[in-house]
C-alpha cells in the first residue's frame, strides 16, 4: 500500500518541479555559490578555507547513517538501533569515557558541525518518508548576523516503526530528537574570533530483544517479521546528551595566536523494563526469560541509570612558521561517572600535554604529526603522509579503560574490575593510480591490540590475556566514462579482505570478506536540464559469527549460538535535482527471497524490501 502511495506523489512533484524549472526565467542572486561553510578543526588548525555546497546528486540516497558509512556498522536492522562498528574503530581520547557506544554515532558531535557563511538567510529542509515508516525530518537553518558573525541553529527528527511484529499504525520503536544551536563570530578590526555551540539529544529505543525460536522454528520464519517471536516486550532505552562548547582565539603576531577551549558534556543513559502480568506467551516470558531468570534486586522491574559527566578547559598557542603551521596545547578535564545505586569512582581529574604540526610542501604533499599525552602515562601519536596518489597513516596509542568495563552494578548484571590500559599500534596506506578509464585504489592496513578488552559470551566484560593482530588488504576498482555533457556510466567496487590471528584472536569478530558495490548513470533529462542519477547500491559480507546485542549495558558481545551467513543486499536509486529541489526514490534490498533474509546482527533480521521517498529544498532568501 505505501508503495502506492508514494509514486503517484513522486510523479506529481516530478512534474510540478520540471514545469518550473523550464518556465521560470527568473535568476536568483543567491544560492548554493554564496553560501559556504567550514568545520571546527579547519578553523583550529588554521585551515579556514571555506567550502561551497554540494548539489550533486552523488549518493543523495543514502540518507541512513548505516548506508553513509558505507555499512561499516552493525545495526539492530531499523534506523536509528543500536550501531557497532565492522572494523573496531580506535578510540578517539586516551582519556576516561562513559563506555556506552551503541547510540553515540546518532550524535552531532562538534567536529560535525558546520559553521557557515552566507550572504542571505539559508534553510536546508530534508525529508525522509521510508519504507515501514522508517522516517527522518532534518531542519537546517542559519545566516549571517553581519559581515563576519554567523548564527544558526538544527533540528534533527527520526521516528521509526517496529518492523518485527508491529501492532499498527505507529507502534513506534525509535524516537529520536535533536537540536542544536551554534553561531561564529569574527571581528573586522582586531584579530580576534570566536564560534559558540550548543546540542541537546534525546533517543529513544523500545528494544526488542531480537527474534526468538519455538520449539519447531525454521531459520525461514526468523524473517517473518510481522509474525515475528520477540523475546522483550516493553524494554526501553533512553539516551540523553548534552554538550556545550566554546572555542575562541586572538592573533598576537603572524606567527602567534593565543586559544581557548572550554567543552562540558553530560551524558546518561537510562534502561527500563517491567514484568506485564496481562501479556501471555505460553513457554517463554519475555521479563523472565529474557534475562535468564537472573535478578538481583526487583523480580518485576527494572530501572537502571548511567550518569556521565565531562568538563574540560584548554589553552594553547599556534601559528604559521612558512609551509609550517604547529599547535601546543595544555589541558586539564574532570569526569565523574555513576550509577542508580553506585558510585563506583570519585571524580576525576586529567591533565593533558599536546601538539600539532603540519608541513605542506609546494603543494605536492602534506605531512601531519599530532601528539597527546595523560599524566597516567597514557598516549597516543598520529602521523599522516598525503599526496595526490599515496596516503598513508600511523597511530599509536595506550588508552584508558572505559568506566563500564571496570564497574557495573544493576538487575541483571554486576562486576568489580581493575582492567590495564589498552595498547594499539595502526598503520594504514593506499595508493590511487589512474589510467584511462579506470581508477585502482589499493589499501593495506595492520593493526596490533596488546590488552584488548571485550564483552565475552556471558556478557560481561574480558581482557586479553594475548594479542590480537589484524590485517586488512583490499581496495577500490573502479570505472568511469563520460561525455562532455557530463553523462556517463559509473561502476565502483570496493573489496577488504580481513584476517584476525594472535593469542587471542577469538576475542574480535570481523567477516573475512568485506564488498561495497555502486553501478550507476548519470545523465540530463528534459533538454539537458535536470541531472539524474540511476543504479543500484551493492553490499555483501561473508559468513560469520557477528557480535550479539545486549541492551541492558547497550554493549555488543561475543556470541557462538548464530552464524551469521553471507548475504548481498541490493538496492535500486533514482536521483533527480530540480534547480534547489532534489527528490530521490530508493528500493532498499529489491532481491529480498521470499521466504528468507540476512541477519543485520544475531537474532534482528535486516531492513526488509520497502520503498524511500527522499525529497530536499534549499532556499537562500
Amino acid at each position: 500500500m505505501r508503495k502506492i502511495l508514494i509514486l503517484p506523489f513522486f510523479i506529481l512533484i516530478l512534474r510540478v518541479g520540471v514545469a518550473q524549472i523550464l518556465d521560470d526565467s527568473t535568476e536568483l542572486a543567491y544560492g548554493p555559490k554564496t553560501t559556504q561553510f567550514v568545520y571546527f578543526d579547519e578553523i583550529l588548525n588554521n585551515q579556514q578555507n571555506y567550502k561551497k555546497l554540494d548539489t550533486s546528486l552523488y549518493q543523495y540516497d543514502r540518507k541512513f547513517l548505516v548506508d553513509q558509512n558505507s555499512r561499516r556498522f552493525q545495526d539492530l536492522g531499523s534506523h536509528g538501533t543500536a550501531l557497532f562498528p565492522v572494523f573496531y574503530d580506535l578510540p578517539q581520547t586516551i582519556g576516561r569515557t562513559s563506555g556506552f557506544n551503541a547510540y553515540r554515532p546518532y550524535f552531532r558531535g562538534t567536529q560535525n558541525i558546520r559553521f557557515y557563511d552566507t550572504k542571505s538567510p539559508f534553510i536546508d529542509l530534508l525529508v525522509y518518508f521510508g519504507g515501514g515508516n522508517q522516517n527522518i525530518v532534518d531542519i537546517d537553518f542559519s545566516r549571517n548576523v553581519r559581515e563576519g558573525w554567523n548564527v544558526g541553529f538544527d533540528l534533527h527528527n527520526i521516528t521509526t516503526d517496529k518492523q518485527l511484529a508491529n501492532n499498527g499504525e505507529a507502534d513506534r520503536q525509535v524516537v529520536a530528537t535533536a537540536f542544536d544551536f551554534y553561531t561564529h563570530y569574527q571581528n573586522n578590526k582586531v584579530p580576534y574570533q570566536a564560534l559558540f555551540y550548543f546540542s541537546n539529544t534525546s533517543h529513544k529505543v523500545v528494544e526488542l530483544g531480537g527474534v526468538r525460536f519455538a520449539t519447531d522454528s525454521t531459520l525461514e520464519e526468523l524473517f517473518e517479521f510481522d509474525n515475528a517471536l520477540l523475546r522483550r516486550l516493553d524494554a526501553q532505552n533512553v539516551v540523553r546528551n548534552d554538550q556545550w562548547h566554546l572555542y575562541h582565539d586572538y592573533q598576537v603576531a603572524d606567527q602567534f595566536q593565543l586559544y581557548h577551549t572550554l567543552d562540558y558534556t553530560v551524558e546518561e543513559n537510562t534502561y527500563q523494563d517491567s514484568r506485564d502480568p496481562a501479556v501471555s506467551l505460553g513457554d517463554y516470558d519475555t521479563y523472565s526469560d529474557a534475562y535468564n531468570g537472573v535478578f538481583l534486586l526487583d523480580a518485576d522491574s527494572t530501572n537502571e541509570r548511567a550518569t556521565f559527566t565531562s568538563f574540560s578547559n584548554e589553552v594553547g598557542i599556534k601559528g604559521d612558521l612558512g609551509s609550517v603551521f604547529y599547535r601546543a596545547y595544555l589541558k586539564l578535564r574532570s569526569v565523574d561517572f555513576r550509577y542508580f545505586l553506585l558510585d563506583p569512582v570519585p571524580s576525576t581529574s586529567e591533565a593533558y600535554l599536546g601538539g600539532y604540526a603540519r608541513l605542506n610542501w609546494k603543494e605536492k604533499f602534506k605531512l601531519i604529526g599530532e601528539g597527546e599525552l595523560l599524566q597516567g602515562g597514557e598516549y597516543q601519536f598520529k602521523g599522516q603522509l598525503s599526496s595526490d596518489f599515496l596516503h598513508v597513516t600511523y597511530r599509536t596509542m595506550k588508552y584508558n579503560v572505559p568506566f563500564i568495563y571496570n564497574n557495573y552494578f544493576g538487575n541483571h548484571f554486576q562486576w568489580a574490575n581493575s582492567f590495564s590500559p589498552v595498547f594499539v599500534n595502526q598503520i594504514e596506506g593506499d595508493l590511487s593510480v589512474r589510467y584511462k578509464a579506470f581508477t585502482f585504489i589499493p589499501k593495506v592496513s595492520f593493526t596490533a591490540y596488546n590488552d584488548f578488552i571485550f564483552f565475552n559470551e556471558d556478557r560481561t566484560p574480558s581482557q586479553a590475556s594475548g594479542g590480537i593482530a589484524i590485517a586488512s588488504a583490499g581496495g577500490a576498482i573502479n570505472f568511469g566514462v563520460e561525455n562532455k555533457k557530463g553523462e556517463g556510466l559509473f561502476l565502483e567496487n570496493e573489496v577488504v579482505a580481513t584476517s584476525v590471528s594472535g593469542g587471542a584472536a577469538n576475542a574480535i569478530r570481523i567477516p573475512e570478506l568485506f564488498y561495497n558495490g555502486r553501478y550507476y548513470w548519470k545523465g540530463l533529462l528534459f533538454d539537458d536540464k535536470v541531472p539524474v542519477e540511476v543504479g543500484v547500491d551493492a553490499h555483501a559480507r561473508s559468513t560469520y559469527f557477528a557480535n550479539g546485542y545486549e541492551a541492558v549495558t547497550q554493549q555488543f558481545f561475543l556470541q557462538n549460538e548464530l552464524e551469521t551467513t553471507g548475504y548481498l543486499k541490493t538496492d535500486f536509486f533514482f536521483n533527480m535535482r530540480l534547480d534547489k529541489f532534489f527528490i530521490g526514490l530508493k528500493w532498499q534490498y529489491f532481491n529480498q527471497p521470499s521466504d528468507g533474509g540476512y541477519f543485520a546482527t544475531p537474532f534482528f533480521p535486516g531492513q526488509p524490501s520497502v520503498l524511500d521517498l527522499i525529497v530536499k529544498w534549499s532556499f537562500f532568501d
